[in-house]
């Protein structure tokens, strides 16, 4: 971690400064999979306002999904135990987003012209003066801390299997 900030604060600061939700979640973790920021910036390149500005699913999700497959993901088909693995923690990972935000649908969470606005815990929360104008780097932040804990979640019950 860089400055004692979390990989989420970091996260967030990198969708303040520029970065799509997708880069902005992955380029916060680059470093721990070997990749440089401008790698991980290319590889979710196309990721910002829900796939390529279609409000799909949210680019901050695809980038939990990114990380997932880094962290645990299968290189070969046959690796069927990594693949269920990865798609255990992308399901476990989207619910918990799903959770604050109702949706992981971009043009749903912001409640954009032709989609119904979803519903959640985290968008009665005000906005903090520091994201005001960039409200999406909270869902950035939240998808990061989502991985983070996903992450310390593994490495516990890693130890305890010890």
């Amino acid at each position: 971690m860089i400055q004692n900030k979390t990989r989420a604060e970091i996260a967030a600061d990198n969708y303040k400064n520029g970065y799509n939700c997708g880069q902005a979640v992955v380029v916060a973790f680059a470093d721990r999979y070997g990749l440089s920021e401008e790698q991980a910036a290319h590889i979710t390149a196309a990721f910002g306002g829900g796939l390529g500005r279609q409000r799909l699913t949210c680019g901050a999700v695809m980038g939990m999904a990114v990380l997932a497959g880094l962290e645990d993901g299968n290189s070969v088909p046959e690796e069927k135990e990594k693949i269920k693995t990865t798609v255990n923690a992308i399901q476990m990972m989207t619910e918990k987003f799903k959770e604050q935000y109702g949706s992981v649908a971009c043009g749903e969470i912001l409640g954009l012209k032709g989609y119904a606005k979803a519903e959640g815990p985290a968008h009665h929360q005000e906005i903090p003066e520091e994201y005001k104008g960039r409200p999406c780097a909270l869902k950035v932040k939240l998808a990061a801390q989502i991985f983070e804990d996903n992450l310390k979640s593994k490495e516990t019950s890693e130890n305890t299997e010890l």
